[in-house]
């Protein structure tokens, strides 16, 4: 049996052997105990082995993967907006949600130019947006201005060769049926449905480009208005004198007369054309008509 340590001791007191009770049997002396010697491991500290996981040191929160892959997006995110915002300085960033990103800004029409528009959709471009902002189409230009000047100004003088061919074709058609030439009232007719239509598109004529092209178009109007209804009465005349066989004298005929006045009040009105459209013939190398040339 192995020796335990204090096996052998004896109460202070009565001598009785106590062994390694605390307390003696006979005479309940209190027995005291060397003090045991400790462990050798019990304070010493580990030196070898590996450390327990309770006592390792765990890394602080910011080296943590999910905390730096958070943090290294959140620089991304600022650095690409700080190049969006600096590359583009004039362009407004727009928040269409998350995952949209940044949103094209839609072209706007620059002033004056572009057609007339009361507004592009909105502008009544582009109604929804509040951004949006209407435009309105401002005057022409100066090289556009004088674009259409000449174009309006061409399209009258295509108009005055028309109107002279029907003008020199009359004497001639009037004296004819003055002899009973048939053919004439047919020519007659010709010339006036010539006028017709030179009026109704003199009526139709643009001339806004044009300096003093209101005053011009309505001096032109009156001109072809009148000769039209000089050519009529003519027409009327020249039907009559031809069927009844040329007897009847011209002078006193009441629809060769109105002919002759509906002829000057024409010829009246050609005369304040005339004066009118030289400046703008001259201007743009057109020809310089006289009043009884058109």
């Amino acid at each position: 049996m192995a020796h335990e340590p204090g096996s052998s001791r004896f109460c202070q007191r009565c001598g009785s052997h106590v062994g390694t009770l605390a307390q003696c049997p006979r005479c309940r002396a209190h027995q005291g105990f060397p003090e045991q010697p400790t462990a050798p491991y019990a304070t010493a500290p580990y030196t070898t082995g590996p450390e327990p996981e309770r006592l390792r040191r765990r890394p602080p929160a910011w080296r943590r993967a999910p905390v730096l892959i958070s943090l290294a997006v959140a620089i991304l995110a600022f650095v690409v907006t700080w190049w969006v915002v600096t590359a583009n300085p004039s362009r407004p960033i727009q928040n269409t949600g998350a995952g949209q990103g940044v949103a094209p800004s839609s072209p706007r029409t620059a002033p004056g130019t572009g057609p007339e528009t009361a507004a592009e959709t909105d502008p009544g471009t582009s109604g929804g947006a509040a951004s949006a902002t209407s435009t309105s189409t401002p005057a022409p230009t100066g090289r556009s201005s004088g674009r259409a000047a000449r174009q309006q100004a061409e399209a009258i003088e295509e108009l005055l060769a028309s109107s002279s061919d029907a003008r020199s074709s009359l004497p001639d058609a009037l004296v004819s049926a003055t002899r009973c030439d048939r053919d004439a009232v047919e020519d007659i007719r010709d010339i006036t449905v010539s006028r017709r239509d030179q009026l109704a598109t003199a009526q139709a004529l643009a001339v806004s480009a044009l300096k003093g092209g209101a005053r011009l178009k309505d001096a032109l109007v009156d001109a072809l208005d009148a000769s039209h209804d000089a050519d009529a009465a003519f027409l009327a005349w020249a039907g009559r004198h031809v069927e009844e066989g040329c007897e009847a004298p011209v002078e006193s005929d009441r629809d060769y007369r109105r002919g002759l006045d509906r002829s000057e009040a024409a010829q009246r009105a050609k005369t304040r054309f005339a004066a009118a459209w030289r400046p703008i013939a001259e201007t743009y190398g057109l020809t310089v008509w006289k009043p009884d040339q058109i």
